[in-house]
């Protein structure tokens, strides 16, 4: 893909906002914003691979995570114009195993940096996760700057566990694909009426989350592409995602794809979701992910999972399972065609408006020899257990 493909894509993406239909028109002018903050700790039976095999750091093989994370998100809006700006700081608390922005158990991002021939883990990070203007005018809204592109697809606000305080339905929801993170992109999202809506986002492959450096990828043609058609009213919510990644060389910061000279290869994926709210205490969820890809560890994913609501608390209780899509796993932990099962059970309770109290437990099982080593099976374990808590906060302004 090359930056020609680039201006067509981008004109293709704009062209739907031709079809604008009325709208709300958003939160009122002036400076608003959000302070986000989120404190995790999990504990497993079984020792995980943290971050790609590291022949420079023991403990990012661990059966202990912890992260401390911060947000701080600023905006200024004045008639259909919005300026976006957001700050981030993550790091990894006890005994500097690298923090990850994902579950802790798994596989994390941010943990390598590269300089020169040189690789060092890393156990924060810091900076500017995103400098973006929107447009919103009559059901269309079009931004452009440095996005953090993946609060603009596969939300579920019927379901989603308590996403506006930082917490998924699923260790697992979106397991087969990795959404584009923070990077140089362009989102256009249009209202088409009664309850449709069809978003598109074209950026770089794999932008970095704290710098403006988001477009490594993109100045040597490779991108990110997302195409997503969404239905929703007060109580159902469908989806259908379609997700492209080019190959790409650069990750966040300095970190490279461990083989000189060579990209992580390109990944095609599709995502069809669900969710209906049968009465005020009960909702329930699936999706369904399939990725194709020569790099892809696992290549397709099944998920259902129901949520209670009961005043301050709320419980949610999901089952998938992924496929591991080679035999050339980490270490050798796991083969093509095994699954890996992940029951999962979490509890929340809103001790105050903005602030919520998680605890959460992972089972999670292999259908082969050894769960993939990311999961808990460094030591060949077929079988591991995980229970976290968190702590998070948000105070709007």
């Amino acid at each position: 893909m090359n930056i020609q493909s680039l201006c067509v894509t981008m004109a293709g993406l704009c062209a739907c906002s031709t079809q604008a239909q009325d709208a709300a028109k958003g939160p009122p002018d002036g400076w608003g914003g959000l302070l986000l903050s989120n404190v995790t700790l999990q504990k497993s039976t079984e020792n995980a691979l943290r971050s790609r095999p590291s022949p420079f750091r023991a403990d990012l093989v661990t059966d202990t995570g912890g992260r401390l994370q911060n947000f701080f998100a600023l905006q200024y809006k004045r008639g259909d114009w919005t300026l976006h700006g957001a700050y981030a700081d993550n790091r990894t608390l006890g005994g500097g195993s690298a923090y990850s922005l994902t579950n802790p158990m798994t596989f994390g991002v941010n943990t390598v940096e590269t300089t020169g021939s040189r690789r060092k883990a890393v156990d924060d990070k810091s900076g500017l996760h995103e400098l973006a203007a929107s447009y919103r005018h009559n059901g269309t809204v079009l931004m452009v700057g440095k996005i953090d592109t993946s609060n603009w697809y596969l939300a579920d606000p019927l379901f989603g566990g308590d996403l506006t305080h930082g917490n998924d339905y699923a260790n697992a929801a979106t397991r087969v694909v990795a959404p584009p993170f923070p990077s140089l992109a362009l989102v256009v999202r249009q209202d088409l009426g009664n309850g449709l809506s069809l978003t598109g986002i074209a950026g770089d492959a794999f932008g970095d989350r704290e710098t403006l450096q988001a477009a490594r990828n993109l100045v040597r043609g490779d991108l990110a592409y997302v195409a997503e058609l969404n239905y929703q009213n007060a109580t159902q919510h469908f989806q259908l995602t379609l997700n492209h990644v080019d190959a790409f060389r650069h990750y966040d910061k300095d970190a490279v794809w461990p083989i000189a000279g060579e990209k992580a290869p390109k990944v095609d994926a599709v995502m069809a979701t669900a969710s209906h709210r049968f009465n005020p205490h009960w909702a329930g969820f699936a999706r369904w992910s399939f990725a194709k890809g020569a790099g892809q560890l696992e290549d397709r994913n099944h998920l259902v999972g129901v949520r209670f609501d009961w005043g301050k608390f709320s419980a949610l209780v999901s089952q998938s399972s992924t496929r591991v899509a080679t035999d050339s796993t980490p270490y050798l932990r796991g083969a093509k065609g095994d699954r890996t099962a992940v029951s999962e059970l979490t509890l929340n309770y809103k001790v105050h408006p903005q602030v919520t109290v998680g605890v959460t437990y992972d089972l999670y099982r292999s259908s082969g020899r050894a769960l993939l080593a990311k999961d808990g099976g460094w030591n060949g374990a077929r079988r591991n257990q995980i229970v976290g808590l968190r702590l998070t906060s948000m105070l709007p302004f």
